[in-house]
């Protein structure tokens, strides 16, 4: 059966596809007419400086201990020309816009180079006390307390576990072994000195918090955990205390950093928003809210993707 061209074409014309196609051609030809041929971005300049190559050269000794070969760095610069040349690439033709990764990328950088540059400088003997001074709580030892404990599990005893516990208690302050009271648990009968904070990991903030409250006269109870209710008595306690500053200097400077690193943020950003007219239109059901933001912003650090 002989092939019909002059059909195959008036069917063809019929299709949309076709058409789109046709203009698409059309529209290709005109704009090579009007601008010339598309020869990409001759004119771009790419520069390998000596500066750079060194530092691709120190990343490769950091990672394997030992310089490269020159075929190796030369393999590595031409890596880095392709990572260059599609970056630029990339962001000519948009694709870093609305882009969480790159955006928030963009402002750890500016961020970090506006923290680096407050926090460079090394601070004297003399700030580091006057820090120290001015938030005393922050930097004091906390009391610690050592404690023995009974256990009436719940989980063994239902409902009976608080009245078996004041039984207990009353058994213990009669001077009854607290080894032949209470419920085998993988929780260690005595607690050597611990701040709250790691009783209450071990025990539940409740219980720490009533422990913690405890006075020195013997047993106590019951407390509730969520194991079930204990009988405690206070072993020892050490008061907490104010330190030097030689025993936490290390700990002072990182703080003194870090308020400083902060420190800067917040500024940068607040000064930063005074150049722009920044409007927020809320949609429902927020619609009550301010429409500009806080002129001088409390920031965090910028939140890695994903958090």
């Amino acid at each position: 059966m002989a092939f019909d061209a002059i059909g195959f074409l008036k069917r063809a014309a019929r299709e949309p596809l076709v058409h789109f196609l046709a203009i698409g051609a059309a529209l290709f030809v005109v704009n090579g007419l009007i601008n010339g041929p598309d020869e990409g971005p001759v004119g771009e300049t790419v520069v390998v400086s000596e500066g750079r190559v060194s530092q691709i050269a120190q990343s490769f000794i950091l990672l394997s201990g030992r310089a490269p070969t020159r075929e190796e760095l030369q393999s590595l610069v031409d890596d880095f020309v392709s990572e260059e040349v599609g970056y630029r690439e990339a962001i000519a033709m948009g694709l870093d816009a609305d882009d969480t990764i790159v955006r928030r990328r963009m402002r750890q950088k500016i961020e970090f180079m506006i923290e680096d540059g407050a926090a460079s400088e090394t601070p004297s003997e003399a700030e580091l006390q006057a820090w120290m001074d001015a938030y005393p709580e922050k930097f004091r030892l906390p009391e610690r307390r050592a404690l023995r404990q009974v256990l009436m599990s719940e989980d063994k005893r239902g409902a009976t576990a608080r009245a078996d516990a004041e039984a207990a208690l009353v058994a213990l302050k009669a001077g009854g072994d607290p080894a032949n009271l209470g419920d085998r648990s993988m929780l260690p009968a005595a607690i050597p000195l611990t701040t709250q904070e790691g009783v209450s990991a071990l025990f539940g903030a409740d219980f720490a918090a009533a422990a913690f409250a405890a006075s020195e006269d013997g047993w106590f109870g019951p407390v509730t955990s969520p194991f079930g209710q204990h009988v405690a008595t206070l072993v020892d306690v050490e008061p907490g205390r104010a330190v030097p500053l030689a025993e936490i200097v290390d700990r002072v400077h990182s703080d003194w950093v870090e308020a400083r690193r902060n420190k800067a943020r917040d500024e940068f950003h607040a000064r930063m928003r005074e150049r722009y007219d920044i409007r927020i239109e809320w949609p429902e059901p927020w619609k009550g809210l301010p429409a500009t933001p806080d002129p001088n912003p409390a920031t965090r650090p910028t939140p890695e993707v994903g958090e």
